[in-house]
């Protein structure tokens, strides 16, 4: 197909028009000339460019294999956690946390903030151990239940949860990742989506091994009426 750029011959009687014409065609053809040859080096670049591309698609391939085997025999192990508090706009105020190590991340939910609230107070011995069944409000109201976070820089009892969060949930997760990285010599395993981890039964499996660890109440029983009976703790009674 004819360059739509190019200009027809003149012919013979090109050598008779004005000079200055025949020199701004001669310069013409040779800008026509010049772009041709760069479209036609880009091509050539383009394609080195698009190898380079796969080559370096491999090598970071090969580099998080290599980051996978080598960082076992580290003796620092250092994923990176980040802790939020999200949902607030649904209703449903909720803790998750992001894990992240050699360029990959992993989502672990935690859990509403009333349930994390009242696992932290759990933990530090501050409530009883209610049965699931029952209201948390039918017995003493603990520390952390007793705040309420909100999803915004510099909130204090924000600040507060998510730092336990950190100090009881991160450690945890960051043995079981060395734990599964020791055994199958990758976190493959980890970042998979059936690879389940939950921060409330992570702080509840710290409950059971605490030295205040106790089973739950028994689920009470209602009266007629719908009342349920108190529940004797201790010398007083809770309801």
């Amino acid at each position: 197909m004819e360059d739509k750029w190019r200009i027809n011959k003149i012919g013979d009687d090109f050598y008779f028009i004005p000079k200055k014409e025949r020199e701004e065609k001669l310069k013409y053809e040779r800008l026509l000339s010049n772009i041709s040859k760069r479209e036609k080096k880009i091509e050539s670049e383009l394609v080195k460019i698009g190898k380079l591309k796969e080559d370096l698609r491999e090598m970071k391939k090969n580099r998080t294999k290599g980051f996978n085997k080598m960082i076992k025999y580290h003796k620092k192990f250092l994923p990176s956690f980040s802790i939020f508090l999200g949902g607030e706009d649904d209703g449903s105020p909720q803790w998750g946390m992001w894990v992240r190590i050699g360029g990959k991340r992993k989502y672990i939910y935690i859990g509403t903030v009333d349930d994390v609230s009242y696992h932290l107070d759990l933990l530090e011995d501050n409530v009883p151990h209610y049965n699931k069944n029952n209201r948390y409000e039918d017995g003493p109201v603990g520390y952390y239940n007793s705040l309420n976070p909100k999803n915004y820089k510099g909130d204090e009892h924000k600040e507060i949860i998510s730092s336990k969060i950190e100090s009881y949930v991160c450690d945890v997760v960051k043995k079981k990742m060395l734990s599964i990285l020791k055994k199958d010599g990758n976190l493959d395993r980890f970042y998979k989506n059936n690879y389940k981890l939950k921060g409330i039964d992570i702080l509840y499996d710290l409950y059971k091994k605490s030295p205040h660890y106790t089973p739950p109440q028994k689920e009470r029983e209602k009266k007629k009426g719908g009342r349920l009976k108190s529940i004797k703790v201790g010398k007083k009674k809770q309801w």
